[in-house]
């Protein structure tokens, strides 16, 4: 129990160096124009405070292993930050919002235990790693990659 709290303590730390703390005033006062103005659009304001679980996958539905009972789901949060978990693993970064459906993900690390749903969990990482816009509709968040196909659907639950 130590080493998985270690590891979990270790990679939230990690996510933390990574986050760029030093601004000029320009760039702060373009950074802060741009989060007023995404945060003020529909689409980008249905994102937050929800819980958003992996229902689909490259296409296909997600199947978990019966005997692991976490789900992978993701959250943002409106210091553009994300965290989540993948099935098993743990995982936090950073996400940038651009416009009304734009996404990119960045500086994701994760926790490294072994466990099922590796494929699902390797699956979830590439295509936060690769999305470029989002839609949503109803309750399903959309990622898609920079040729606009779908590579993932979530649905979520309000928290």
């Amino acid at each position: 129990m130590r080493k998985i709290l270690f590891i979990v303590t270790l990679a939230v730390f990690t996510a933390a160096c990574n986050t760029n703390k030093s601004k000029t005033s320009s760039d702060a006062s373009a950074t802060d124009t741009v989060e007023q103005k995404t945060e003020t659009t529909p689409e980008v304001a249905d994102l937050y405070g929800k819980e958003w679980k992996l229902i689909e996958l490259n296409g296909k539905p997600v199947v978990l292993d019966s005997t692991f009972s976490k789900k992978p789901l993701l959250i943002f949060d409106k210091e553009n930050r994300v965290s989540g978990n993948m099935g098993c693993n743990s995982f936090g970064g950073n996400v940038e919002l651009k416009g009304t459906d734009g996404i990119t993900f960045s500086h994701i690390t994760a926790t490294q235990m072994a466990c099922p749903n590796l494929k699902v969990e390797q699956g979830f990482l590439d295509v936060m790693n690769n999305a470029k816009s989002f839609t949503t509709e109803s309750n399903t968040l959309s990622l898609k990659n920079e040729k606009g196909e779908i590579t993932a659907k979530l649905t979520t639950a309000e928290k």
